[in-house]
This record gives structure tokens, C-alpha cells and sequence, in this order.
């Protein structure tokens, strides 16, 4: 018998979208079959979702739960689960070691997260490099992240110690050694950054279009392809974080043409919910600021394409849930960050699907599939087929909802979307077989997510 079947919805994966019964037992999918043919066993649950689309639950491959207070864990993943959220990949940032940092991390989290979890971590001093191969192996990480961003004491106020590109350098050597190790990078020159930033500023300037300008396509750009040459000769395989402008993609592309398909690394390219859809005049001023910063509405669009074509393979939120309270006063003084935690989803639905006609099978890939698949949890995540865990989130394409500031429950206490509203909304979250979260109530009690412990 099943422990929970999902009847008569219409399942979208990146293979394609069709109708199908799914079977559900020990948190696992072990059948799928077509609405017409009769079940062999019964189920102690039935889902009837006759009108829903099933996609597998999102993988979100980039927060930063914890900016906002210990109690982020539970706050933040509970917003994740209102937008159907069933894996979030967090990053772990700080100088201290990892023997310090990671358990710390675990204890925040265990009786905590409604989501199961993974970490990236965030190498910034020599003992991190020298110990960064027995960490992976010790903690289950093979994803890390450099900000290009912090020289200097530009990363201090995260406890970031500044480096260089020796050190980007010998960062990618090293995780090229790990199996299966992706190199996440935060692309912007930030020296550059410096100089127009004090001009702006001399120049008494404020709002998001100056910080656009104080930090520009093009420092965003410069450093995608300084880091796509060395890691070209380190061999190893890159992902481009939060990727914001056209002049960024179209140095992608360029880079990607010159590679030879299965033998060089791969590069791969996040963006944000809030790069396609808002802008530097967004009326939510600075609780839309960002790191890249908001850009036009150009900008916007070729993210939209590179989405539609494939250039641009993942959705992030780069999630912190900084109050809103702190997000005020100047623009050079206010923290940048957005809480968007598990938004992708419906605005993908409502502004890509809806408005420009981006596949569902290309949104179960961005949101899921390619984020699983890069960083290692693929085909347990990201997937509706048998031996999968049974992660899903069942959609209401045609649900027209305004959203209010808690429509995600986030503890930030704003929204960027407040006040819109939004055509396609997830109803009903799984993970692992158990309902979540179903028409609006989570249903399970925090510490349910599990941490996923990545072999490579």
C-alpha cells in the first residue's frame, strides 16, 4: 500500500509535461503511471490534483539564512515553504575554521529548518585552502564560494578576510581536486567599484540608479572573464552567482563558444527572481538594494532570454533577511540584500510562463533539476521519477493572488512584491512524501529538514 498518491495532475519535469499518477512510499516516489490505467494498491492518503501542476519541489541553491538572527533557520524556512521550497543551499561565511564554523552551523539548524539542507562554504584564509579537501570529505561539502567583491575589509561586516587573485587562484586549484567541487563565484571588481563609488558619493548622489552606477555592468563582466581564463587553466568548474546584466551574459556566451563541450570545466549562471523582475527605479527603493545592484530594464529582458535559451541555467534568491527597519536612511550606509526566499517559483509562473511564454518544462529545470545536478544531490532532488525522494510542489497555474508583505512569511517584514498581483501560485508543499505546507498552513513542526551530506 501507498503511504500517499497524487492523482490526475499534470507533471512538468524538464523532460516534458504530461498526466500522471505518482506513488509514494517511505518519503520515496516508486511509481508513476498514466490518470487511465487502474492502481494495483491502494494508498492510506489520496491527493486529488485534478487542476494542479506537479513540479518538483525547488532547489534553492543560494541563501544566506542567518544574517537576519539565529532564528533565521526557522523563520526563513518556513517563507520557503510557502513558495514551494523543499532544499536550500546555504552559505557558510566567516574566518573562523571549520571545525568551528560548520557544527555551529548544524546546531542552528537541526531543530530548526522546515527544508532539508545543504551548505556551501566560503574559503577565506590559507588554513581554510590548506584544510579545504578534508573538510569536503569531513562535512559532506564539495560547493564553495569566493567573493571576488572582498578585498580588503570590503567582506569585514561578514567576517570575511579580504584576499587576492593569488588566492582565487589557488582556490580553484584546489577545489578542481575535489570530486565533483564547484567553484561559486561572487563577479565584481571591486577595485574599480572603489573609484566610482567615492564619485557618487563626492557628488552627493543616492538612490539605486547610483547604486548602479557605483557598481556597473561592466565591473560585473571584467570579472566573469578573469575568473572564467583561470579557471579554464585550473580545470575547474565554475558557477557564476546572481549574474545581473546583459553585458555579463554576452561575455558568457563568448567564453562558452571557445570551450569544447565535455572536455573543458563548465561555467554555469545564476540569476536572481529580483534581476527579472525588478529595476534600478523600482518605487521599493532600498529594500531593493543589491550586491550586484538592480539594473535596466534591457538588463532585465536579455536575463528573461538568456532563461528562454539556455545561457542562463539556474534561479536563485540569494536570500537575507535583513529587517526592514535597517534597510533605511542613505544608500550608502543602508545593507544591501533582498528577501526573496522562496518567490521563484511564482514569478516564474506569473512573469515568465504567463507574460512571456517561458516553458514550464524550462521552469522545473532552472528552479530544480540544474541546481540538484550541479551541486551534487541529483536524482535524490530536483526530479519526479522512481527511487526520487518525493519532493513536491503542487501549483495552481491559474490562481490570481495579491501579495501582502507576509505572503512568505519571511521575518523581514517586507516584500518586494507587495501589493502585485501574481497569476500561478503553489498550494501544496512535500517533501520527502509528508505534506508541509498546504493552502497557506505549514503542517509539520521545525527541525523536519534533514542535511544532505554530499560524497562527490
Amino acid at each position: 500500500m501507498f503511504d500517499l498518491m497524487i492523482v490526475n495532475g499534470t507533471v512538468v519535469t524538464e523532460g516534458g509535461v504530461s498526466k500522471q499518477n505518482i506513488g509514494i512510499q517511505d518519503g520515496k516516489i516508486v511509481a508513476l503511471w498514466a490518470p487511465d490505467v487502474e492502481p494495483l494498491v491502494k494508498a492510506h492518503r489520496v491527493l486529488e490534483a485534478a487542476d494542479l501542476f506537479v513540479f518538483p519541489g525547488v532547489v534553492e541553491p543560494h541563501a544566506h539564512i542567518g544574517l537576519g538572527g539565529a532564528q533565521d533557520w526557522e523563520t526563513e524556512t518556513a517563507s520557503a515553504l510557502h513558495g514551494g521550497v523543499t532544499t536550500v543551499f546555504n552559505y557558510v561565511m566567516g574566518s573562523e575554521s571549520y571545525d568551528v564554523q560548520i557544527p555551529r552551523e548544524h546546531d542552528l539548524a537541526t531543530d530548526r529548518t522546515y527544508v532539508d539542507y545543504g551548505l556551501h562554504i566560503v574559503p577565506c584564509t590559507e588554513e581554510h585552502l590548506a584544510n579545504l579537501v578534508d573538510s569536503s570529505k569531513t562535512f559532506g561539502v564539495n560547493s564553495f564560494k569566493y567573493f571576488m567583491s572582498f578585498r580588503g575589509d570590503e567582506g569585514a561586516y561578514l567576517g570575511v578576510t579580504g584576499s587576492d587573485d593569488g588566492f582565487l587562484f589557488e582556490y580553484l586549484k584546489v577545489v578542481a581536486t575535489i570530486p565533483g567541487g564547484v567553484a561559486c563565484i561572487h563577479a565584481e571588481n571591486i577595485e574599480i567599484v572603489w573609484k566610482l563609488r567615492a564619485f557618487e558619493r563626492a557628488a552627493g548622489h543616492e538612490g539605486l540608479d547610483a547604486w548602479n552606477r557605483s557598481r556597473p555592468d561592466y565591473v560585473e563582466a571584467e570579472a566573469i572573464s578573469r575568473v572564467a581564463y583561470l579557471s579554464q587553466l585550473s580545470g575547474t568548474d565554475t558557477y557564476i552567482v546572481h549574474t545581473s546584466s546583459e553585458r555579463s551574459l554576452r561575455e558568457v556566451q563568448r567564453i562558452r563558444s571557445e570551450r569544447r563541450a565535455g572536455i573543458d570545466p563548465s561555467l554555469y549562471v545564476e540569476t536572481c527572481a529580483h534581476y527579472l523582475t525588478h529595476t534600478e527605479g523600482a518605487a521599493q527603493g532600498l529594500l531593493a538594494k543589491a550586491n550586484p545592484p538592480l539594473r535596466s530594464d534591457s538588463d532585465r529582458e536579455a536575463l528573461w532570454h538568456g532563461l528562454k535559451s539556455g545561457l542562463v541555467n539556474t534561479i536563485g534568491s540569494d536570500h537575507s533577511a535583513r529587517r526592514k527597519e535597517l534597510k533605511t536612511g542613505s544608500v550608502w550606509t543602508s545593507p544591501a540584500g533582498i528577501a526573496g526566499i522562496g518567490v521563484q517559483l511564482s514569478a516564474l509562473l506569473n512573469f515568465g510562463y504567463h507574460d512571456r511564454g517561458l516553458p514550464l518544462e524550462t521552469i522545473a529545470a532552472v528552479s530544480s533539476t540544474t541546481p540538484a545536478k550541479i551541486f551534487g544531490v541529483y536524482p535524490q532532488k530536483g526530479t519526479i521519477q522512481t527511487g526520487s525522494d518525493a519532493d513536491l510542489v503542487l501549483v495552481d497555474l491559474a490562481e490570481v493572488r495579491e501579495v501582502e508583505s507576509d505572503s512568505w512569511g519571511s521575518n523581514a517584514g517586507y516584500n518586494l512584491y507587495e501589493g502585485m498581483s501574481l497569476k500561478g501560485w503553489p498550494v501544496t508543499t512535500i517533501s520527502r512524501g509528508e505534506v508541509v505546507f498546504d493552502q497557506g498552513h505549514i503542517m509539520v513542526d521545525p527541525g523536519s529538514g534533514k542535511y544532505l551530506f554530499r560524497k562527490g
